[in-house]
C-alpha cells in the first residue's frame, strides 16, 4: 500500500508539470514574419532637357542721319492725271531675225517597176505542126507532149494549169511570111466554150517560090470543165 505521503508528492509533481507546460506555452514567441520580395522598378529615363537658345536682350539699331523737312506743296501745284480714252499699247513682240529653217524632204525611193508577167499567148510561124488544126490542152502532162512536137528544142514554159488551160489553131502550110492566125476571142454558148479565131492573108504579089511557113497561136485562158468548140470565120483578104 502506497503511503498518503507518497500520493501527495506525486500528486504535487504532476501539477508542477502541469503548471510547467502551460508557462512554456503562454510565454512561447511568436514566429517572426517573412519579410516580403523586393520589388524592383526600372530607373526611368529623363530625356535631356534642350538648352534654350538665349536671345540677346539688346538690339542696338544704326542710328539714321538726320531727314530735312519736306516743303509743304501747295495744293494748286499737284496735278492730277487726265483721263483718256485711247486704249492700251499691247507690248511689242520681237521678231527673230533668223528665218525659219524648213525641213529638207526626204528622198524619194524609187521602187523598181516589177517584172511583166509570162506571155498568156505565143504566135508565130516557126511551128513543127504542119497540119492546120485545133489543140486544147488542160494538164501538164498534155503541154509537155504538145510542147515537144511544136518545139522539140526547147522546155514546156510553165503555166499554172490549177487555174488556167491552153488552146491553141495552126493554119498549115503557107508560101509567104505575112500569112497570119489570130484567136479573136472566147464565149459560152449552148453550154459549150466557142473559140473564133480568123486567118489574115497578105497582099497580092507577097507570094514567094519556094518559101514554107506554118502560122499558128497558142493563148491561156482560164480553166473550164465545158467542151470547146472552134468557130473558124472566113479569112480576112485585105484587097477585098
Amino acid at each position: 500500500m502506497v503511503s498518503p505521503a507518497i500520493k501527495r508528492v506525486a500528486i504535487a509533481l504532476v501539477i508542477l508539470i502541469v503548471a510547467l507546460i502551460f508557462w512554456e506555452m503562454w510565454h512561447k514567441p511568436e514566429p517572426a514574419p517573412v519579410p516580403a520580395p523586393a520589388v524592383t522598378t526600372p530607373p526611368q529615363v529623363v530625356p535631356e532637357e534642350q538648352p534654350t537658345p538665349t536671345l540677346p536682350t539688346e538690339i542696338t539699331v544704326p542710328a539714321l542721319p538726320p531727314q530735312t523737312p519736306a516743303k509743304k506743296v501747295q495744293k494748286s501745284a499737284v496735278l492730277k492725271p487726265k483721263k483718256t480714252s485711247q486704249q492700251p499699247v499691247a507690248p511689242m513682240q520681237t521678231t527673230n531675225s533668223t528665218p525659219p529653217t524648213t525641213p529638207s524632204p526626204e528622198p524619194i525611193v524609187q521602187i523598181p517597176a516589177p517584172e511583166p508577167p509570162a506571155p498568156l499567148e505565143w504566135q508565130g510561124n516557126d511551128t513543127s505542126v504542119t497540119h492546120p488544126g485545133e489543140v486544147v490542152i488542160r494538164n501538164d502532162h498534155q503541154w509537155v507532149k504538145f510542147w515537144s512536137e511544136h518545139h522539140p528544142h526547147e522546155a514546156a514554159p510553165d503555166v499554172d494549169f490549177s487555174q488556167s488551160m491552153v488552146i491553141g489553131v495552126f493554119s498549115g502550110e503557107r508560101p509567104a511570111d505575112q500569112f497570119t492566125i489570130n484567136i479573136l476571142g472566147t464565149q459560152t454558148q449552148n453550154g459549150h466554150l466557142v473559140v473564133t479565131y480568123q486567118e489574115k492573108l497578105p497582099p497580092p504579089g507577097t507570094f514567094a517560090i519556094g518559101v514554107s511557113v506554118y502560122p499558128y497561136e497558142l493563148k491561156v485562158i482560164p480553166q473550164t470543165t465545158l467542151p470547146v468548140k472552134f468557130n473558124k470565120l472566113t479569112p480576112i483578104n485585105p484587097n477585098q
